[in-house]
């Protein structure tokens, strides 16, 4: 079991930096110096592999999550800590890897898919759902559009427009995250950040 969890961990590694139509699972196998047989016993195929690799780039990413929701108190302070782990992770993958989930692996799209959508509904929705509550933001804000416009696609945004190569990473959170709340911010707390 070790063993297939090292291999998940390398292959992501491979597919985050180069997407996952150039990697086979010869170039996997003979990494790992594997018969294509132990391979294929471990994993059915290229898609089982992906999945795997799909749900630990998740699962780390949650692992993060969870140490951040319970150090901060303040629930939108807790979103941009979230976004600001989101947006530096997302600055780590080439986006050939989305693009080539999508085109080739969709069965490991779909567990993208999945994740992003418990993102928004066990993660952030809650979270804005309690600063709306906390009379943080202002009561008229419809939190799944706001969601929808400003963080669905944050990922995708943040590489069509090429912001890894011409700003930082704060100004990156800056724009994204931070100035999109500010918006929804009750008059009382518009210094909240």
């Amino acid at each position: 079991m070790e063993r297939k969890k090292e291999i998940i961990e390398k292959a992501l590694t491979h597919f985050l930096k180069n997407g996952s139509k150039i990697i086979t699972m010869d170039d996997i196998a003979n990494e790992f110096r594997l018969s294509k047989k132990t391979l294929y016993s471990l994993f059915e195929n290229k898609e089982a592999l992906l999945k795997d690799a799909v749900d630990l780039l998740w699962n780390n990413f949650l692992d993060e999550l969870t140490l951040i929701k319970n150090k901060e108190d303040n629930p939108l302070l807790k979103i941009i800590a979230i976004y600001k782990v989101a947006i530096e992770n997302i600055s780590n993958i080439n986006p050939i890897f989305l693009i080539s989930l999508k085109k080739y692996h969709h069965d490991a799209m779909d567990v993208y898919k999945y994740y992003k959508m418990f993102m928004y509904k066990d993660v952030v929705k809650p979270l804005l759902e309690e600063a709306k509550t906390k009379q943080l933001i202002r009561e008229d804000i419809d939190i799944e559009l706001f969601h929808n416009i400003n963080f669905e696609d944050i990922d995708e945004k943040l590489w069509k427009y090429k912001v890894f190569e011409n700003y930082s990473i704060p100004q990156a959170i800056d724009y994204f995250i931070i100035l999109k709340l500010k918006g929804i911010l009750t008059k009382e707390n518009f210094d909240l950040f």
